[in-house]
Formats: C-alpha cells, structure tokens, sequence
C-alpha cells in the first residue's frame, strides 16, 4: 500500500478492463491501486467465457463422438459425468487465473486491495469499510451481473443462471432455457451435447435477433437437427412446481403450452453492477442503462471514467478492454481519445459458430443513402477446407456500398471468429473488398471463404465498362480469353 493511500489511478474492478487499466498504469510507472470485491479476473474467468467456452469444448467432443461416423469412424456412445467435465472446467480456470493473481500486479508496481468501495466523495473510497485511499484519477469496472425477467412464479421455483449454472451437481435430464441470445444458444447446445433434452424460449421470431436473418435461420436449423426444441415468438407466463417437477406455462401463436423440466436456465439480460459504490457522493451521475459517459469515458465528474458493462456498453470482454485502453490513456495523459462505436466484433460459440462486425445489409440500407448497398455470399461447401472437415455448413455474407467500401461481414460456420479477424482489421483501415481479395490466402484453409467472397463480387460486377472496351483492343481470342479467366478465377 502506498505510505500516504494517495494513488494516480484507482481501478474498481478486477475483471478484464481492471486489469487492462492496472497493467497499463503500472507499467508507465503511475502509483495504481486495484481494488476488487473478492478475486481478480471478474465474471469472465469466474463464470462467463473462460468456463463457458471449457463446456462447449467438452460439449463438442461428446458430440463428434457420437457422429464419428461423418469422419469414417465407428460412433461412440458417450458417457458423460457432469462432475469430471466440471473438474476440467475449474483446472481451465485455475490455469487461466494464474496468470492474474495479485502477487503478479503487486510485482509490476501495483497495489491491490480486496473489498467493496464506496465513494466518500469524489477523490476518496471507502474499502472494505475499513481503509480509505484518494485517487486523482479513477476508472470504474464494476461489469454487470444476471437478471430475472419479470415472470410469475420463478423466483419462488428458482431457476439457474449463468453463474449457478456452473456448480451444477448433475445433469438436468429436461432443461428449459429462457432467452435465445447468445448465452441461452451456447449453453443451450452445451448441455444438450452433454445429455439434457433442451428447450429453448425466444420471445422473438428467430434466435440470436441481432444476427442476420438468414444466419439465424442456418442456427435454427441445425439446432433443431440436434434434437433441440425451439419455440420462437413465444412468452413465458407463468413458472410453478408440482411434484418435484418445474412446469413452464408459454404462450405462443394464441396457444397456452405446459412444459415440464427438472431444470430452468434464465439467460434473459444483465443489469450494470453499481450498487454500493455510493455514486451520488462523488456526483456521478447514472441512468437505467449504467454510468452516463461521454465517448471520452468520462463521467459526470471528469477525472472519474467508467467503462464496460458498468456504463451501459456491449456486453463483451474485448469491448471493456478496448474502452479501459482508452480511459486510461485520457486519465494518466490528459488526453482526449475517443471510442468508437462503428466497429463492434462478436462471436457466438455455438456449433456451427456465429460472428459478426459491422452493419447487416438491411441496417446499411437504413443508414446509407446509398442505392448500390448490396452484399455478397459464399456458402461454406465451396470452402475446400470445410468440405475436408466435414462442415460445409455456413456461409458468409459481406455488405459493401458501390465504392466497394465493406461495411459489414456476418458469418456461420466452422469457426467463423477466427475467420472474422481479417474483415475486422479491412473495415478498421478501410482496406476496400478487392484487395481483400488480392491478398494470397494459404489453400486449404477455412480463411479462403474470404478471397472467394472477393472473387464473387468481380465475377458479378465485373470491371468498369472502360476497362473491358481498352481490353478488347488488345484481347487475343474471346473464347479463349473468358475460358482461361473463369479457370483462373473460379478456382
């Protein structure tokens, strides 16, 4: 602790935009204090996508186990202990944790402290109810944690979220799943990979109602090749216990449906963690959605910035990073960078996967004044790589205006983030969709979907009028020439 509690920065917070601040501060040699409620590493090592994504791994063996036969192989019929693969989990999040303990940000120059803080006014905490330290600057990286919808009954029958979800015992045989966004699709597909009969409840028409349209139907349709039950444009109405069951009333289509299970999985929505940080005595000033900031990350009261879940943001861990890089930056330099929120990646790790950056082609036709906005697609079973893995099914789409400027790619298919990456990295340094293309792709990889898509958009649109007349001046013979283009080209 430093002699005086007086620091440069102060992080509230120890999930990843926390330890992004601290490592930060810590590093340009700034006297830092991170202070967290319990344990560094936040709701994503603990109980979001660390455990998560060690689920859905152990999920997907079991899977092509039992469907080894697609690879020439005899199928397997899986076993599968709830406990052993909950061991595997807490030894991922152990190995994953020890590169975040305190002893390793006490060794870069940072102070940490356990306990809840609480504003006693805008300059000084309150910690753990005992220990008061000052900051000239402060960032706030609280996150958010998991809500119940307003349904009757529910709260009295109980339920499991995303976090009790992991100390589960045994496995649910029948498991209801209320919401189809991203967590209640993975976990949903998880647990039916493991052995549970899964129903999922979406009160909008499709799953995942962010994604494309069709991108949505392609999931749709494979989790209901898996057995999986979905019912779409349906509401929950009422939760109750009879006999050692849960029943699930649900109205859907004017219907009243019953579904009995043994367990509930509510992946409905987050609420931004501030209580007990006492805001109002620093004068920060808040609204339903979280923290009220500016695209500075400042608060009300300037030299306190809040980032994340905490302030209302998208929900994601590499979002409360890229906001912590830059409220940082401004707190320790004065500075003025600003975030921007035209650029927002996600993944979805169901099977196959789902990701996305940019704007659909029907929200870029809403926000473009731009009759040429159009998109371009390519099915996964034209990608050499897929077909040999035996996953042909997905396809990716590309949204470009008629400068060939891309403003959006949506993707589904065999790991569908990592193909993601490049078309982050054009639409950041507005590489256009051609050169994309231009660039050797390594054959057979899965990244080739990309260059095919670059491929469709020539073969369709083709060159300028001007281009083709100045070569038809020079061609050598026409059969000839539009053979060894497509040979070329369509490969």
């Amino acid at each position: 602790m430093a002699k005086d509690n007086k620091y440069d920065l102060i992080a509230i917070g120890g999930g990843s935009a926390g330890l992004t601040a601290t490592t930060i501060a810590a590093r340009l040699g700034a006297k830092v204090l991170l202070v967290d409620k319990e344990s560094l590493g936040g709701d994503c090592l603990h109980y979001g996508c660390v455990p998560s994504k060690a689920m859905i791994a152990s999920a997907r063996i079991a899977h092509r186990m039992r469907h080894a036969e697609k690879y020439g192989i005899s199928p397997v019929d899986v076993k599968v202990d709830l406990a052993d693969v909950m061991q595997r989990i807490q030894q991922i999040k152990d190995d994953v944790g020890s590169h975040e303990t305190p002893q390793i940000f006490r060794e870069m120059g940072a102070d940490v402290m356990f306990g809840g803080a609480s504003f006693i006014d805008e300059h000084m905490l309150e910690i753990g109810g005992t220990e008061r330290v000052t900051g000239d600057q402060i960032v706030i990286s609280t996150g958010s944690h998991a809500i119940n919808p307003p349904i009757p009954g529910l709260a009295e029958t109980k339920s499991i979220n995303h976090v009790s979800l992991f100390h589960l015992e045994s496995l649910p045989k029948r498991l209801v799943v209320i919401g189809g966004g991203p967590i209640g699709c993975e976990m949903g597909q998880a647990l039916s990979r493991l052995g549970s009969e899964v129903t999922i409840i979406q009160r909008t028409p499709r799953l995942l109602p962010r994604e494309d349209t069709e991108i949505s139907q392609v999931l749709e349709t494979a989790f209901e090749e898996e057995s999986i039950k979905l019912l779409l444009s349906a509401n929950p109405t009422f939760v109750k216990k009879v006999n050692g069951a849960k029943k699930v009333a649900v109205e859907q289509n004017g219907k009243t449906l019953t579904i009995e299970c043994d367990e509930i999985l509510v992946a409905t929505g987050r609420r931004p963690t501030i209580d007990g940080l006492n805001l109002p005595a620093a004068g920060v000033e808040t609204n339903a959605k979280g923290i009220i900031v500016n695209d500075a990350l400042q608060t009300s009261k300037k030299h306190i910035y809040a980032v994340g879940d905490c302030a209302g943001g998208p929900q994601f861990t590499h979002w409360a990073e890229y906001e912590a890089r830059i409220a940082t930056r401004n707190a320790l330099f004065r500075g003025n960078s600003r975030r921007s929120m035209d650029l927002i990646p996600w993944v979805t790790f169901t099977d196959p996967e789902v990701a996305h950056v940019g704007m659909t082609l029907e929200e870029a036709k809403k926000h473009h004044k731009d009759d040429h906005i159009h998109e371009h697609k390519v099915a996964y079973e034209k990608v050499d790589r897929a077909v040999c893995e035996s996953e042909p099914q997905g396809l990716i789409k590309v949204v470009v205006d008629k400068k060939d400027r891309i403003l959006g790619a949506h993707i589904i298919g065999m790991e569908a983030g990592e193909v993601l990456a490049e078309w982050v990295l054009a639409m950041k340094h507005r590489i256009p969709l051609a050169k994309v293309g231009n660039a050797i792709h390594v054959y057979p990889t899965l990244g080739r979907v990309n260059r095919r898509v670059a491929d469709e958009c020539f073969m369709e649109h083709g060159l300028a009028e001007w281009t083709t007349k100045l070569f038809a001046r020079f061609k050598p013979h026409q059969k000839l020439t539009n053979k060894l283009f497509r040979e070329t080209f369509g490969a």
